[in-house]
């Protein structure tokens, strides 16, 4: 007995201190967070080029990390930090513009001018009265307000500066050099401390990668396409701040139910608005028509909902992820969802002989959703 008492000492104050060491450990390398996930993200981007260059090198992991870094480099780091100098210093000038144009935009939108396109169209035309274009006017002015001032947030929080960037750039490269190494022995590590049995863990990492699959590779490969053409298209029709709105369109591709025509179509309108009727028509057609054919037609057969998630998820996944995290949350967010519902899953598989015996004893009528009913019904 009192050896009994003297192990259940010894295992709470064990616990007891592996859970304040874990915790302290946890706050130091909270600012580091995001580094240490986007350095998983490359993890498993990178594999296959890292693996080619283990076998050019004679697997010599030095030589094939080293050479898979300096592939990151010219690919992803260099590029990103030019496109974040352009972006950054597009952005605000963007805003002035826009507050520049905006009272011009203003006096164009009259009630007698929307009166007169309205009565050319028979369906609107008996509404012409009920519309009070002032109210609207106010409407627009707020939401206006607000879509630049998250846009502007979200750009400042991603590109705060050239010293924050190179910083978090070495620390990212730094974990990707070791972790292309010393990947293998850190997994199979994780894969024994972690209480599960090896079916549930190989489906978390099976659906980790998926995700990512799905939303980097298809998903970021489709924002940049949009994202380039359209920043051509603004530079040939000589658009102030191309990159800066091509940017905000890359972005609007990679999150799902809103795309690249989300920040095209305001622009094309704003030139239709201000009389320039052939920027306006052609920004339409060559920009949201391509935009239309990708996204409906090129993007759904190339991806093929790898991901393995619901739009619907995807899409409130990706929003939430960046209102949480900011830009890196389009992926935070639903890789974190995809392991929620794997983990969900996982629970009604493992405690399903406990579930059905537990409502073997409800009736039918308790499954039924009597909400959805109408009172006659009910």
């Amino acid at each position: 007995m009192k050896l009994n008492s003297k192990f259940g000492l010894q295992e709470f104050f064990f616990f007891t201190i592996l859970i304040g060491l874990s915790v302290a450990f946890f706050n130091i390398i909270a600012p580091f967070l995001s580094d240490i996930f986007l350095t998983l993200v490359l993890v498993i981007l990178f594999q296959r080029p890292y693996r080619f260059l283990l076998r050019k090198f004679k697997d010599k992991t030095h030589f094939a990390a080293g050479a898979t870094i300096l592939l990151v480099v010219f690919s992803i780091v260099i590029p990103l930090f030019f496109v974040g100098y352009l972006v950054t210093k597009e952005a605000t000038h963007s805003f002035t513009i826009i507050s520049e144009k905006w009272p011009e935009l203003r006096a164009e939108i009259t009630q007698e001018k929307i009166n007169t396109y309205l009565n050319d169209i028979p369906v609107l035309r008996d509404y012409t009265e009920d519309i009070d274009i002032e109210d609207y006017k106010k409407k627009a002015e707020e939401v206006i307000a607000k879509a630049s001032g998250y846009t502007l947030t979200l750009v400042q929080n991603t590109f705060t500066g050239l010293a924050f960037m190179l910083f978090h750039a070495f620390v990212i490269l730094f974990l990707l050099y070791y972790m292309l190494i010393d990947g293998k022995a850190l997994l199979k590590r994780i894969q024994f401390l972690i209480p599960m049995s090896d079916a549930e863990e190989s489906e978390l990492f099976t659906n980790i990668k998926r995700v990512t699959d799905g939303i980097v590779i298809n998903s970021f490969m489709f924002g940049i396409i949009e994202g380039v053409w359209g920043t051509i298209l603004l530079v040939i029709f000589d658009v102030p701040s191309p990159v800066f709105w091509g940017f905000i369109m890359a972005i609007f591709s990679i999150i799902p139910l809103l795309g690249a025509n989300t920040a095209m179509f305001p622009i094309a309108v704003v030139y239709l608005l201000l009389g320039d009727y052939t920027t306006g028509i052609l920004l339409i057609v060559l920009g949201n028509g391509a935009f239309l054919i990708s996204q409906n037609i090129i993007r759904p057969r190339v991806d093929g909902n790898k991901s393995g998630m619901h739009t619907a998820f995807v899409f409130l996944a990706s929003l939430g992820g960046m209102f949480w995290m900011g830009i890196i949350g389009f992926l935070a967010g639903p890789l974190l969802t995809a392991l929620f519902l794997t983990i969900w899953n996982q629970y009604g598989a493992r405690y399903r002989t406990k579930l059905d015996s537990m409502n073997a004893d409800k009736t039918e009528s308790e499954h039924t959703t009597d909400f959805l009913l109408d009172d006659k019904e009910s």
